[in-house]
């Protein structure tokens, strides 16, 4: 258990590490300095998409210590698991074609031995699904780089090269982001750990193909292109809706609900709206993956049961477990006061407003409405509640597992749509994030070393109090030997009861600090 800490401890450092890294970076593009330049691109939406992506990591690798715990293979698990996240930060940053050549790969073999990881046929009919299709967008990249290369090389602007050069980018961010007719991989992922669905449904492969139409940003001024991403981005929104909803398994209808809010941020950008649908990537990242963590907890004590049907009569479920699953599907919905409505709200006005063909309409709103629908089956088999000290205690930590990436969603990202959309000054908000930086700096260090103490604490109340108990307060033997040795004896006066010590002996002392422990760690 102290080696996982430590390797889990150990990978959020290099996170935190390499934060500072793309920070100081970013302090020297500010100063021209050309050389970092030609390797990275680093903008202020794209720090913004970074932070969030630590602040993910950070809440899954701590998840990791405490869902694989026991696991032979641990060791491979985080490394590999590492490497998936160093390759979406390099896809994130890249300024070239060969980093981002590079990491895009990394990307897809990386997932393939993270959905393999189990190793049984599930897993394996999974990871070959996604290995084939990553593949299949390599092969889409290759053909987009040499039509590109081929376009700037011989000048040759015609309307057959440019379009080939845009189709090969619509296909190859479609198989990453798994919008229709690449979206079968999505659900075979789910054979991987829970964990790594948090990261893969989050911020990391299925955000890649997004992440690679927004670093080419020359698309936006072809209305043909823009039109092919409003339609496939509506389309898979409206089929994932649907099929999340007739879906049985829990992790299946949480990754088609990830399907589903893809479909929407490729909707959002194809009407032109660049930030906003970085804005709903950012948010859906933070609440999709603490989504995920609760629902990992709850597979977790079902013993690895992910049918929903079996949980109508679901016993010894955390009541702060449940109430993070009814907060997590409201930012799902975009309900008041959540991170969906700051997102989803301004995008339903502009899709609105515009004069669009009745069907279309039918589809966006019927996509819509189906959230709530799947979203209310996810939560219906955990109506009966029945608190249990076991599972209360010694899973303590569970119930605060992600609850910064709850907190971040809902001050955070109401803080952003403030701040970017109403008073859109960069400037102020350096100002505000300067000090700000430091003060979450301060709290998470602070929450990383008081963990460890937490789990020895409640490990210790769990174990050694329940053993203490047990026996000499249920051991008839030891009874017989307490009431015969003198040890008290009651006075009954005027109803009152009265206790007096008469032997002042290892016993009175063994329950004098036993007891002044007890109150100690309270």
């Amino acid at each position: 258990m102290n080696l996982m800490f430590f390797l889990v401890f150990l990978g959020f450092m290099f996170m935190f590490i390499i934060f500072f890294f793309f920070y100081f970076y970013f302090m020297v593009n500010l100063l021209n300095w050309s050389f970092f330049i030609l390797f990275f691109n680093l903008t202020f939406l794209k720090l913004l998409f970074f932070f969030f992506l630590l602040l993910v990591v950070m809440s899954v690798l701590f998840f990791v210590n405490f869902y694989l715990e026991g696991e032979v293979n641990f060791v491979y698990f985080l490394v590999v698991l590492l490497i998936f996240i160093f390759s979406m930060v390099f896809l994130a940053f890249s300024n070239n074609y060969l980093i981002l050549m590079l990491s895009w790969d990394v990307l897809g073999i990386s997932s393939y031995f993270l959905v393999l990881f189990y190793n049984n046929w599930d897993s394996s009919v999974g990871s070959m699904n996604v290995a084939l299709t990553n593949r299949l967008g390599d092969f889409f990249m290759f053909f987009f780089f040499s039509f590109f290369m081929f376009l700037n090389f011989f000048l040759n602007f015609s309307s057959v090269m440019v379009f080939l050069v845009l189709l090969f980018l619509l296909l190859m961010g479609f198989t990453k982001s798994a919008q229709f007719p690449f979206s079968s991989w999505l659900p075979k992922a789910m054979s991987a750990p829970t964990p790594v669905s948090a990261l893969v449904h989050s911020s990391t492969l299925v955000t890649a193909g997004l992440i690679l139409f927004l670093n080419f940003k020359f698309y936006l001024f072809f209305s043909l292109f823009l039109k092919f991403i409003f339609f496939f981005g509506l389309f898979t929104m409206f089929f994932a809706s649907i099929m999340a909803f007739l879906e049985e398994d829990l992790k299946k209808v949480v990754a088609l609900s990830t399907l589903s809010q893809m479909g929407f941020s490729m909707l959002i950008l194809g009407l032109s709206l660049y930030f906003f649908s970085l804005l709903h990537l950012v948010s859906h990242a933070l609440f999709k993956s603490f989504l995920f963590i609760q629902v990992g907890i709850l597979i977790y004590f079902s013993f690895g049961s992910q049918d929903s049907r079996g949980y109508s009569g679901l016993q010894f479920f955390l009541l702060l477990v449940k109430w993070n699953f009814i907060l997590t599907l409201f930012c799902l919905c975009g309900l008041f006061f959540s991170s969906g409505l700051m997102s989803k709200d301004i995008v339903l006005e502009f899709f609105f407003f515009n004069n669009f063909v009745f069907v279309l309409v039918i589809m966006f709103f019927f996509s819509v409405f189906f959230t709530f629908f799947y979203s209310f089956r996810l939560f219906k088999g955990l109506k009966k509640i029945f608190l249990n000290f076991y599972f209360l205690v010694l899973n303590f930590s569970f119930c605060y597992m992600g609850i910064l990436l709850f907190l971040m969603s809902l001050v955070g990202i109401t803080f952003l749509v403030n701040n970017i959309l109403v008073f859109p000054s960069l400037m102020l908000m350096e100002d505000f994030f300067s000090p700000l930086f430091f003060i979450v700096i301060f709290f998470i260090v602070y929450f990383l070393f008081n963990l460890k103490l937490i789990y020895f604490k409640y490990s210790f109340m769990v174990d050694y109090y329940a053993k203490m108990f047990s026996f000499f307060l249920f051991n008839l033997k030891f009874v017989d030997l307490f009431f015969n040795s003198n040890f008290f004896y009651l006075n009954f006066n005027f109803k009152k009861v009265f206790l007096f010590f008469l032997d002042l002996n290892y016993n009175f002392y063994f329950f004098f600090i036993f007891f002044m422990l007890f109150f100690i760690m309270f």
